[in-house]
């Protein structure tokens, strides 16, 4: 007898507990679902993004990030990466033949432009290295460029040249410096002398 009170007690118990529990859980807040549907602009974020590019039918460059932030209602088409930004480019046979990395990036779908700033720097399979703080890539012609101050070291012939503005192709076989700094230099082998 004191057994089935004691049962029929908890029992009780356990259903208002419960019962309680469900009514927390089922409450919203009025002003948070009217901020849901009056929102202006929305954004989707991307957590660990990892974008491939291609053209033709052949990945051409593998872009990760950290976080992605894509603006839906911008007439534009922006993306956005905050934390920074790396990005993989291949060759033909899917053989990465340069790296790009920076601290923050954009891209504006309208312009198929990614501009860059922020410890950007690019690098390729020989070791030719660029650096500068701020730069554009054009995704239509496979292009980096600025106008602002550039450093770029090459293994061939073995120079390093300070410079303000630049064009390089994405693998950065051809770089092209406009205004080069007197404090570049260039180390070139002397072709004169012979070697029995």
């Amino acid at each position: 007898m004191i057994n089935k009170r004691f049962n029929k007690i908890i029992t009780i118990a356990v259903t208002c507990l419960s019962s309680c529990f469900f009514m927390l859980s089922c409450e919203n807040n009025v002003n948070e679902v009217k901020a849901l549907s009056s929102r202006v602009g929305g954004i989707d974020i991307g957590k660990d993004v990892a974008i491939y590019i291609s053209n033709g039918g052949k990945m051409t460059a593998k872009l990760t990030a950290p976080l992605m932030k894509k603006y839906l209602l911008d007439s534009g088409r922006m993306m956005e990466f905050p934390q920074t930004i790396k990005v993989d480019f291949y060759t033909d046979s899917a053989v990465i033949e340069s790296k790009l990395s920076a601290k923050y990036a954009h891209y504006i779908e309208a312009e198929n432009k990614i501009f860059l700033r922020d410890s950007v720097v690019v690098y390729n399979v020989s070791g030719d290295t660029l650096w500068c703080n701020e730069m554009i890539w054009d995704q239509s012609t496979s292009k980096f460029h600025t106008d602002k101050g550039v450093i770029v070291k090459q293994h061939n012939p073995l120079s390093k040249v300070y410079g303000k503005g630049f064009e390089a192709d994405q693998n950065l076989k051809d770089i092209k410096i406009i205004d080069v700094q007197s404090n570049s230099f260039a180390i070139i082998s002397d072709s004169t002398s012979s070697k029995p």
